[in-house]
């Protein structure tokens, strides 16, 4: 391994890695969805392991349960209608919102399959493979949320950039914040 790459990934987020100050939200939301991609890397990882690995089990589900349930919360509840509020029709914002609340109920059904699975993982001491589905439902929740990370990243967080006022990134960090707090 280079020791460019070597650094980098040291400094990569991990699935308990503390992000920016949420009063800075449209970075906190980037850093969220970078540690959604370790959550997506590691689930593929955990689909393909034919050995159980408790570790990986239980952050995984506690990730799913709270940290994703939360910036979903904080989507649907706060960062989606400031979006809806403020784009101007030629943004065209409506559809693409749309799509990903649309994505967030599919989202949730596979999560909780996910989260099925791990349990039964848990449980019984057995790799994901021991379990018809598990695999596959792994693989296919990780996929969905990198396209729906895909579609905030390269749409909604640019348009919060040019339309959200002071005043809105204030309150999306006191949402963020708020959510938080130990």
């Amino acid at each position: 391994m280079s020791p460019a790459i070597a650094s980098a990934a040291r400094r990569a987020p991990t699935l308990d890695s503390a992000g920016p100050d949420p009063n800075d939200p449209l970075a906190f939301i980037l850093y969220e969805h970078h540690r959604h991609r370790v959550m997506c890397n590691a689930l593929d990882e955990l689909a393909a392991k034919e050995r159980f690995d408790a570790p990986a089990v239980t952050r995984l589900a506690d990730f799913i349960r709270n940290d994703l349930s939360q910036h979903i919360a904080d989507e649907e509840e706060v960062f989606f209608p400031m979006l809806h509020n403020r784009c101007e029709a030629e943004d065209e914002i409506d559809a693409a919102l749309k799509r990903l609340n649309e994505e967030h109920e599919a989202d949730r059904d596979l999560s909780l399959d996910v989260r099925v699975f791990l349990l039964r993982a848990a449980t019984e001491n057995a790799p994901m493979s021991a379990f018809p589905g598990a695999p596959e439902a792994l693989r296919q929740f990780a996929q969905s949320q990198r396209r729906h990370m895909m579609l905030e990243n390269a749409v909604l967080l640019p348009l919060a950039r040019r339309r959200l006022t002071d005043q809105d990134l204030s309150v999306l960090g006191a949402r963020l914040a708020g959510r938080r707090r130990p």
